[in-house]
């Protein structure tokens, strides 16, 4: 199957349990809590009116096989909107055939149309494929140590 067969679309409340499923996903792959209610409360939140959150399924013969999920935040720094990226997931039956390359190719797009700065996101140094999939498209190291208190 080529990319171009992939659509790319944001999710709708119809959606919500694909996302939940392959958000889920994403979480328990990477060893992380998994906290059903605390992912259909993200979802909510993502899908509500006027939220600052990008949640694009990726699909290709009707099958969803990827998930974005990104928020807009202002930067003092960047000088205007980024776009953080905190979830890209690709079913691992659909990886290394440019599924997620297609998909950042389209956000990029629609970010620039809507003025946004920059993108940033993290990755865990055990993701290989990422790092070199965000190198290829020219994403640049940044040198900080993320932190995080939980509320």
């Amino acid at each position: 199957m080529a990319v171009m067969d992939l659509v790319l679309r944001p999710a709708t409340e119809a959606d919500r349990n694909t996302a939940h499923r392959l958000l889920t996903a994403q979480l328990i792959e990477h060893r992380l809590p998994a906290d059903p209610d605390g992912v259909a409360h993200g979802i909510d939140l993502a899908l509500a009116p006027h939220s600052p959150a990008w949640l694009w399924l990726g699909q290709r013969e009707g099958r969803t096989v990827a998930i974005f999920l990104a928020n807009e935040v202002v930067s003092v720094e960047r000088g205007g909107l980024v776009l953080w990226v905190e979830e890209l997931y690709v079913v691992p039956e659909a990886r290394r055939s440019g599924i997620a390359r297609a998909l950042l190719a389209r956000v990029c797009q629609h970010a620039r149309q809507r003025g946004v700065r920059a993108i940033e996101l993290e990755v865990v140094p055990t993701q290989q494929a990422a790092l070199a999939l965000y190198r290829a498209l020219e994403f640049e190291q940044v040198h900080r140590t993320r932190m995080s208190l939980s509320l």
